[in-house]
């Protein structure tokens, strides 16, 4: 209920609902592509591992998870939250690049800095040990389940994909930030776009089944074909509460998360960036989570991997497995990027502390390996909801700082 004041309340500050300033958004993203005035990141790098951070199981996976936990309807709430989301997302964004420092060529920012510059130290050092918290769950153990998946399919044996999960990771995070936003920045374009393609061609061999799927979502968000059955109160509110998790579990809007790789980009402008972070959200819940919601309904599924089997066969299953693996595997190198920011505010001078995260990291992906789905996401959706806490109260304090889109 708190997320959707918040994000009903930016939405109209920011007056993200204008024809200008969808305009603008279009016009500091796309077109705003290469420049930067100081050190740090790219926009593109920053919004890749931005999206790697969001893309992935929450948008893929976690989109069948909601629909056979709460119904087709709960796909309605998870556009209901991303929309209003939008706003969310631009003020975090904002307030992240308000401020920032400058340090040995380095960019740093985001609720951290921001909630120790205005006197709340405790309160910065309780998002970070959150976020590195969190770090283990939404963004290691959910994702390496999906890595663990398809080295499953071909033939890996479970200490195997342990071993594998644990060397790609390791070679990816030892590199340091800047390997990770560049690896992100060229996988994540590639895998999205084949995944599109795949979803699109899914939708054209199943079109007949595509208005019948956005009935369904209207009519189950809502229990019109319930009514009958008894539906309750209770039931609807089951639909809610899986459309808003898997909206915040996938496009990640008040946890303060991707801000952290926005605030480390050459943008110097924080209006600029912060549009960056819609077209994040829009992306991931509005491109790729809906297309993934109407190509399992017109298939008749709740899995991904069967509908891509059921469409192009055997070779399907194998192309779905890896696109999964590999956006799977950006999502995990994203949180890393994300921790690491954290335990360079906490410990700037102890760069061992890094190298120490690095290692357990990467080990705790033989976890992911082994433990079930069910508990992964009850994990992941408790830390998400930890983390909102001081990054929500940082922009209710910030609130009259944030600026209206243009």
């Amino acid at each position: 209920m708190t997320l959707t004041v918040f994000s009903l309340y930016f939405t109209r500050r920011t007056a993200f609902y204008r024809a200008s300033a969808l305009r603008g958004i279009f016009r500091d993203t796309v077109l705003s592509l290469g420049r930067g005035k100081h050190s740090g990141i790219s926009p593109l790098a920053a919004v890749a591992t931005a999206l790697g951070g969001t893309v992935g199981v929450g948008s893929i996976v976690g989109v069948g998870y909601a629909i056979s936990v709460g119904g087709a309807g709960s796909i309605f709430w998870m556009w209901v939250c991303s929309f209003f989301g939008m706003g969310l997302k631009y003020a975090e964004v904002f307030v992240a690049l308000k401020e920032r420092s400058v340090k040995n060529g380095s960019v740093s920012g985001g609720a951290p800095h921001r909630l120790r510059e205005m006197g709340y130290k405790r309160l910065a050092v309780a998002f970070c040990l959150l976020c590195i918290t969190a770090s283990f769950g939404t963004g290691n153990l959910t994702q390496v389940g999906a890595i663990s998946a398809f080295l499953c399919e071909v033939g890996a044996a479970p200490d195997t994909r342990a071993l594998i999960c644990v060397a790609v990771i390791g070679v990816a995070v030892f590199g340091g930030r800047k390997r990770i936003a560049g690896i992100n920045s060229v996988i994540i374009p590639i895998s999205c776009a084949i995944y599109i393609i795949a979803c699109v061609v899914i939708l054209i061999s199943n079109s007949s089944g595509i208005i019948p799927s956005l009935a369904r979502i209207l009519k189950e968000a809502f229990g019109f074909s319930a009514i009958s059955g008894g539906f309750s109160g209770a039931m609807l509110s089951h639909v809610i509460r899986e459309g808003f998790a898997r909206s915040l579990f996938s496009n990640e809007a008040g946890m303060g998360s991707s801000p952290l790789a926005h605030a480390t980009s050459s943008f110097g402008s924080p209006k600029a960036q912060a549009k960056w972070g819609i077209f994040e959200i829009f992306f991931d819940t509005f491109i790729v989570s809906t297309l993934t919601a109407l190509c399992l309904l017109s298939c008749g599924s709740e899995s991904p991997a069967d509908m891509f089997f059921a469409t192009f066969g055997n070779f399907g299953g194998y192309i779905y497995g890896l696109l999964a693996a590999v956006l799977a595997f950006a999502s995990v190198i994203s949180w890393c990027y994300y921790a690491e920011c954290c335990i360079s505010f906490l410990l700037p001078n102890f760069g061992i502390a890094v190298f120490v995260y690095r290692a357990f990291f990467s080990l705790a992906a033989v976890a992911g390996v082994f433990m079930s789905d069910g508990a992964i996401w009850d994990i992941a959706d408790i830390l998400n909801a930890l983390m909102l806490m001081p990054n929500l109260f940082l922009l209710f304090k910030c609130r009259k700082e944030i600026e209206r889109m243009e």
